[in-house]
């Protein structure tokens, strides 16, 4: 038994180098590629639209608190009973709450669209990565803005381009 487990470590031992040294290692810049993919400035575009919806909704809501709050401290330095008051705070209350509640939804729905409108974008070049990768027997291809160093991996920006039909 102890032979077959020093047969099974020595095996492993000559297996992981020579399996380490087959690995064929690429980059590509992904942000680049992106931004020259046909389609994705409409993508882009669309967005910005949205969010420009948004946030006029926003300043709208953000408007009219600010007007309500005005409002408040002029009924405050007035001689305006304080059951009045009480309730034009309870007023400011809600819209106040109406703001964040805004805000926080608007940010998720940006995000939701951000990701229905540049998935399509995303998987498409991803696939095309996987196919240069799997034509040309790459093991990794790293995008080269997470790289700290890469001198032994190839670039395969252009053939991912190409693949893609950009020029």
């Amino acid at each position: 038994m102890r032979k077959f487990i020093i047969i099974i470590a020595a095996a492993l031992l000559f297996a992981v180098p020579s399996y380490a040294q087959k690995a064929k290692f690429g980059h590509v810049d992904y942000g680049a590629i992106m931004k020259e993919m046909p389609g994705i400035d409409t993508a882009q575009l669309a967005l910005l639209q949205y969010q420009q919806e948004l946030e006029a909704v926003g300043k709208q809501m953000a408007d009219e608190f600010k007007l309500k709050q005005a409002e408040y401290a002029n009924l405050a330095n007035s001689t305006t009973s304080s059951a009045i008051l009480k309730v034009k705070e309870d007023e400011l209350a809600k819209l106040y709450t109406r703001l964040q509640d805004f805000v926080s939804s608007s940010e998720m729905d940006l995000q939701k669209k951000q990701i229905e409108l540049l998935q399509p974008f995303q998987e498409k070049l991803m696939a095309a990565i996987k196919k240069v990768a799997e034509a040309n027997k790459y093991t990794y291809i790293f995008d080269i803005t997470m790289c700290a160093y890469h001198a032994d991996s190839d670039d395969l920006t252009a053939a991912v381009r190409t693949e893609l039909g950009i020029k």
